[in-house]
């Protein structure tokens, strides 16, 4: 049983998102999330600076410890840093007691790979030969953001650059090729993306199993723009979250199944009757809160010398 907050927003979340979703358009696209002038809480820095080229925003909370926070933001390639990653960089700030540096990369509806990827890939080497040179970083991820972050990894361990201390998926949009089970099961019940009951599944799976423009001409199983289909020998441990609704559910899945593959250490913590990126979306949720102390565990756990987490494969 979910909690009655989480009941209530998820209804009224299917009322809202209905008129996308019987058009089968990208909330991503078509939601323009307040992105008002940030101002951080009292006793917090914040700074805006530039590695490599690309634009890094940096929150330090008071006193903040050794140690660092590399944040990838979602929003499909189309929506920019904005209210709700910056609330998110906050939380991490002062739970963690870390400073967190943000990547701010170009975005828009007509760019195409590796365009992201390249700047995403550009800002964390540069970040890692100035400011993250001790790999006593942790990198988190959400949606899309995962995605970059997952290929900024595979490319770094290629060039031989610190791969962080541990990683955070967050409801990972990672299999640009959609080919999961979950969005058969998750068809009608995901209230973001299910389609509404009187469409047929078997006339409309291809819109539900949304093909993204950003993947151009570039072979949808790519490791670089689909990590799911890496191998991920040498990374770091992960902690992978999503919620049990999602039509891409199916993408945390096979992430997990490639880490026990490459015999690394991930959990894999599925919350029953959430939704894509809920504990971003709506942080005061019970189940939002729980997702976040679950996060800061595992990063001050990977952070913090001899302080390790339990080495054991797990899926919740």
């Amino acid at each position: 049983m979910i909690s009655l907050g989480a009941a209530v927003v998820r209804a009224a979340l299917r009322a809202y998102t209905y008129p996308y979703r019987k058009r089968f358009a990208s909330l991503s696209r078509s939601v323009a999330l307040k992105n008002r002038p940030y101002l951080p809480p009292k006793g917090f820095a914040f700074t805006r600076e530039r590695h490599g080229g690309v634009p890094v925003e940096k929150v330090t909370p008071p006193n903040a410890k050794a140690g660092a926070v590399l944040q990838f933001h979602g929003g499909g390639h189309t929506a920019p840093m904005n209210d709700m990653y910056r609330k998110a960089a906050q939380r991490l700030a002062a739970n963690c007691g870390c400073t967190v540096y943000s990547i701010d990369y170009r975005t828009g509806a007509s760019l195409v790979y590796p365009a992201v990827h390249d700047e995403c890939y550009r800002g964390y080497a540069a970040l890692c030969e100035t400011v993250l040179t001790d790999g006593n970083f942790v990198a988190v991820g959400d949606s899309f953001g995962a995605n970059l972050l997952l290929s900024s990894c595979l490319r770094a361990r290629e060039d031989g650059l610190p791969l962080p201390s541990g990683l955070v998926c967050i409801c990972s949009f990672l299999d640009m090729a959609a080919s999961g089970d979950s969005y058969r099961e998750n068809a009608y019940k995901d209230p973001l993306y299910a389609m509404p009951k009187r469409f047929a599944l078997e006339k409309y799976e291809k819109n539900i199993r949304r093909i993204s423009p950003y993947c151009g001409d570039t072979p949808f199983k790519n490791p670089f723009l689909s990590p799911v289909y890496a191998d991920f020998q040498k990374f770091p441990k992960t902690l992978i979250q999503a919620g049990s609704l999602e039509t891409s559910l199916s993408d945390s899945r096979m992430l997990y199944d490639g880490f026990l593959q490459a015999g690394v250490f991930a959990e894999l913590h599925v919350f029953p009757g959430l939704w894509h990126d809920f504990m971003y979306m709506f942080p005061a949720l019970k189940e939002s809160k729980s997702a976040w102390q679950e996060v800061f565990r595992f990063i001050t756990a990977n952070l913090r010398s001899g302080c390790k987490p339990d080495e054991q494969n797990r899926e919740v």
